[in-house]
């Protein structure tokens, strides 16, 4: 299906969507990597569902029930008659148990070319309330014809934290009985003339006028040559210069397949092997488990396989004290939360000590690892490419004369600018996300990927070996795509799409190429989690594919939700602050893993100092009438502070199950 990452009907991912800073969600048709999963078949023969490494299933009365390794996490499948969705939802739970439903919280009516499975009549979403220490309990009711497969979730918050990927894939992995996939694979794909062309840019400006994208710039490289590159918008709400092609832009987590492209030069120099244990590279390297210290390889940092999960926090809270070398030292403490290759863990600083690594293997100096890697980069991968003015530095970018200003939206809906100095953080993870580039220059990466590692200049990046290694699949992301070496792998409809999206403080970008159609496009916007980005790239391949569209409700039916939850905090958000009840908890706390923070008020406002940024903080009234307390601006825009007491005193948390930090008063 077309992949709009604004929507996803992956389970829990409105609950489970934190601090997204690089990663943007994926759709597609079954991968490789994700066929291996086994498969639970209905006794009646009236559905499939695959169940992930370790899950197990069991047919009961009128129904079956899968249960993750663990516990914690429990689907119940029920096939009713009904040609109501949403009634069949209730009767679902009825029919367990009369009674047993728990308090609805909303539905959602989802539009069925939002689906991996195509020609069901109906979709809904049953969202219901919970309180912090419940569990997370969620519907969903597929309708075709009369009958209505319904599958209830109920999973404990930590279990869903560790195995959110593994719910994925049962839940895009449901496949009704004799509803076929479409092959539409074509021989070669449309040729991007003036009509296309004029389509696109319509398609564009309409949606960065629905999304308040402030600015973007989109190439398109096919048959070996760049065929479009143009700017959308501005560079600067209060400067309006255009976007250009040329114009710059961090580009997020898009930098983790430059770092897996330098990789594979070095695997064809024989510097290491992808099966080259780290202790090889680095002795003291180490993980929180002493035999995988010793046997994990290059090629286990950047397949986000290894079971270290996702920790942004750490580094984001703690940029302005950390170097290279306290990235990789990190890792030493860092909890699996699965099994080595059970299930996929997304984590920047893997990937960041990787870079560093990687630098270090070529000859880089320790202690002068974040240098070593820009160097090396730029050197290897940048300079042949002609990405001359793809940079790291942010004197650089400022001295460039054609830079965006990244731009984030507020949860209440305005457009605010990101202070630099907030995007500057990401140079601690320099590898996995903090690199500036534009769509011209990003057009080069593209023609050398689909001519085999050859630049357009005629030098070689990698072996096409090499760079066809890096694409190849090592876990499942959900049973629609897989995680290569630093690149998602999809099967759209019998298309071979290999991509990364990247999320900063203030960018997206969105860069993805099919080798056998020897098509690609990258499209960057000054704009946080833009829905814009991969919905371009859909665009193109409607276009080009010739494949009737299905965005345009896809989006509103985004554009809609949207809407709704800005009304909804708007009228949640309250105006002033209570001193006398904030008064235990303003002053300096201390956490062993994350550092020191401030809370205190300033111009009747209450201020989150993290010390690399300034946060504003809002208070909220819950549905339950209890009040809240939520970041409001970049780069912490809809974090939840819980303001507790313990015995010791008060206490400022933030985050929620395995991932809980909790902050302690100083005296």
């Amino acid at each position: 299906m077309n992949r709009l990452p604004p929507f996803s009907r992956s389970f829990l991912l409105l609950a489970l969507l934190t601090l997204a800073t690089f990663v943007a969600p994926v759709r597609a048709q079954p991968s490789d990597e994700a066929a291996r999963t086994a498969v639970f078949e209905d006794p009646a023969g009236r559905y499939s569902v695959p169940l992930p490494s370790g899950w197990t299933a069991e047919s009961l009365d009128g129904y079956a029930r899968l249960t993750s390794p663990e516990g914690g996490i429990e689907v119940r499948i029920l096939v009713l008659q009904n040609d109501d969705a949403e009634a069949a939802v209730a009767d679902a739970w009825t029919q367990l148990e009369p009674g047993s439903e728990p308090t609805v919280e909303d539905v959602l009516s989802i539009p069925t070319s939002a689906m991996n499975t195509s020609g069901v009549d109906a979709f809904v979403l049953v969202n219901y309330a919970r309180e912090d220490d419940q569990p997370i309990v969620q519907a969903e009711g597929r309708r075709l014809d009369d009958t209505v497969f319904v599958l209830l979730f109920e999973a404990e918050l930590e279990a869903v934290q560790r195995r959110a990927a593994q719910l994925q894939i049962v839940d895009s992995g449901f496949e009704i009985a004799g509803l076929e996939q479409t092959d539409e694979s074509p021989d070669e794909p449309l040729a991007l003339d003036e009509p296309r062309i004029a389509e696109l840019e319509r398609f564009i400006a309409e949606t960065m006028q629905t999304f308040g994208t402030v600015g973007a710039a989109v190439s398109v490289v096919q048959g070996g040559e760049v065929v479009y590159g143009r700017g959308f918008g501005v560079r600067d709400l209060g400067t309006r210069e255009p976007v250009t092609a040329e114009t710059l832009m961090m580009i997020g987590s898009t930098t983790k397949p430059l770092t897996t492209t330098l990789m594979a030069q070095l695997v064809d120099e024989g510097v290491f092997d992808w099966d080259t244990p780290v202790v090889d590279v680095m002795p003291s390297f180490e993980v929180a488990d002493p035999e995988l210290s010793r046997t994990i390889t290059m090629e286990n940092l950047v397949c986000a396989c290894t079971g270290v999960p996702r920790r942004d926090y750490e580094w984001l809270l703690n940029a302005d004290s950390l170097t290279a070398e306290d990235i990789v030292a990190s890792l030493a403490d860092f909890e699996f939360f699965t099994d080595f290759g059970e299930a996929f863990q997304y984590s920047n600083q893997m990937v960041a000590t990787a870079g560093y690594l990687t630098a270090l293997a070529a000859g880089g100096a320790y202690g002068e690892l974040y240098r070593a890697y820009a160097e090396l980069l730029a050197a290897r991968v940048l300079d042949p490419l002609g990405m001359d003015r793809s940079t790291f530095s942010i004197i650089d970018v400022l001295a460039s004369g054609n830079r965006a200003t990244p731009y984030a939206q507020l949860a209440t809906g305005e457009t605010v600018a990101v202070p630099l100095p907030v995007e500057e953080t990401l140079q601690t993870v320099a590898p996995a996300g903090a690199l500036w580039s534009n769509a011209a220059e990003m057009s080069s990466y593209l023609r050398a990927l689909l001519n085999g590692g050859v630049a357009p200049s005629g030098a070689r990046i990698a072996s096409a070996e090499a760079l066809a290694e890096t694409w190849r699949p090592r876990i499942a992301i959900t049973a629609d795509a897989s995680y290569g070496l630093g690149w998602i792998v999809e099967d759209d409809r019998g298309i071979r799409i290999v991509s990364h999206g990247g999320n900063t403080f203030g960018f997206t970008s969105e860069l993805a190429f099919v080798p056998e159609l020897e098509l690609g496009i990258v499209v960057l916007s000054n704009q946080r989690l833009s829905p814009l980005n991969a919905s371009v790239r859909a665009k193109l391949l409607e276009l080009l594919l010739d494949r009737p569209s299905q965005l345009e409700e896809q989006i509103e039916f985004q554009r809609e939700l949207v809407a709704e939850s800005r009304t909804e905090e708007r009228e949640a958000l309250l105006d002033g602050i209570d001193r006398a009840t904030l008064e235990p908890w303003l002053g300096t706390f201390r956490s062993d893993v994350l550092g020191e923070v401030t809370l205190g008020i300033e111009d009747g406002s209450l201020q989150l100092d993290v010390g690399e940024f300034v946060v504003e903080v809002r208070a909220r009234r819950d549905d339950e009438g209890e009040i809240d307390y939520v970041g409001h601006t970049p780069p912490l825009v809809g974090l939840e502070l819980h303001l507790e007491r313990s015995a010791d005193g008060p206490i400022v948390r933030i985050g929620e199950g395995a991932m809980r930090y909790a902050f302690e008063k100083l005296d």
